[in-house]
């Protein structure tokens, strides 16, 4: 054996201080390393606050902009949209201007069973004239599902505006107030229940005027861009004392109903027609691209209007008399 190996084997027999030593001394330098090596591996604090990751903070999405829509009414448009309280004024009947207007037999002695309402003196009416219609309304009370309460104001004013000679006189004015309690049991049907007032507002002889209540349902049929309506009236005259009634037989003229039929087309074709007991009257609105058949891309805020009656009772002069009326002027949509 070599030396060295001889040396060693009689170290660790006998447990000498070298081999005490040695291990000791290999331990410590091995904790040394051990603990040097494992600060080495740890970040300083001041390297660990910069490289500390920021705190995942949680914020509320926020929703892409959307473009404005403005609401839209429960019913868009259609008969019961007519009758929906809007806290505005709103079309009722026609509304519109006859520039011309020509009568086949004007009434120049209005006449009446009471004996104060006969006209003695020639009215002398010329058989052209302007008339003009201004019908509107006002809901007064909304009353959600059962209805709502209107204040509706008629005026036909007939002009002789021809008539130089006599500085243009108005024939008559027929003024017709009316309070309607307004149902809606669907977007395409109503039930109006109503009391009117008409009177020309005139003294005798010329005097006349009547009250009534009604009721009134209407339906719609249609689809886009056109739409039908149907509405029907019966009326019960509200009795007045015989001494004062300026035209006791006016419903055997005008009689207790009336129908109308309407066809709307969306800024377009709009045609009334009206029938009463002794009486029919035709309205036909459109705008000038309509008649003429140009290009309809345009915008319009009213309608070439044509007008024609035929029967008793167009005013309330004339509510005995039968004569046939054509005009020609303007007026403003249904949906206006």
């Amino acid at each position: 054996m070599s030396a060295t190996l001889q040396n060693w084997l009689l170290t660790t027999r006998g447990g000498g201080k070298l081999y005490a030593a040695k291990p000791r001394l290999s331990l410590f330098a091995l904790g040394i390393m051990l603990v040097v090596f494992c600060a080495a591996g740890m970040p300083s604090q001041a390297y660990a606050a910069k490289t500390k990751p920021a705190p995942i903070r949680m914020t509320k999405a926020t929703p892409p902009p959307r473009d404005f829509v403005r609401p839209q009414s429960t019913s868009a448009r259609g008969l019961a949209h007519e009758w929906e309280p809007a806290n505005e004024l709103k079309t009722y009947k026609k509304n519109y201007l006859l520039l011309f207007a020509f009568l086949s037999q004007p009434n120049n002695f209005p006449s009446s069973p009471n004996p104060q309402n006969q006209v003695l003196v020639s009215n002398a009416s010329g058989i052209k004239e302007v008339q003009f219609q201004i019908s509107l309304k006002h809901d007064l009370v909304d009353f959600q599902e059962y209805g709502s309460l209107w204040l509706a104001y008629t005026q036909q004013s007939f002009w002789q505006f021809y008539d130089s000679a006599r500085s243009r006189p108005i024939r008559e004015n027929v003024y017709e107030p009316e309070f309607i309690y307004s149902l809606r049991p669907d977007q395409f049907s109503i039930l109006n229940l109503g009391v009117v007032h008409q009177s020309n507002g005139e003294s005798n002889p010329k005097s006349r005027g009547w009250n009534r209540a009604y009721i009134q349902p209407g339906l719609e049929i249609g689809e886009d861009g056109w739409r039908m309506l149907l509405l029907a009236r019966w009326w019960q005259r509200i009795k007045e004392p015989a001494l004062g009634d300026d035209n006791s037989d006016i419903v055997n003229f005008l009689g207790y109903r009336e129908f109308e039929l309407r066809y709307i087309e969306d800024e377009n074709w709009e045609i009334s027609v009206i029938s009463r007991i002794h009486s029919t009257q035709l309205d036909i609105a459109a705008p000038w691209s309509s008649w003429l058949a140009l290009d309809e891309s345009y915008e319009h805020n009213f309608n070439v209007h044509l007008h024609y009656f035929n029967g008793f009772g167009e005013s309330l002069l004339d509510y005995n008399q039968s004569h046939v009326t054509w005009g020609v002027g303007l007026s403003l949509p249904f949906d206006n």
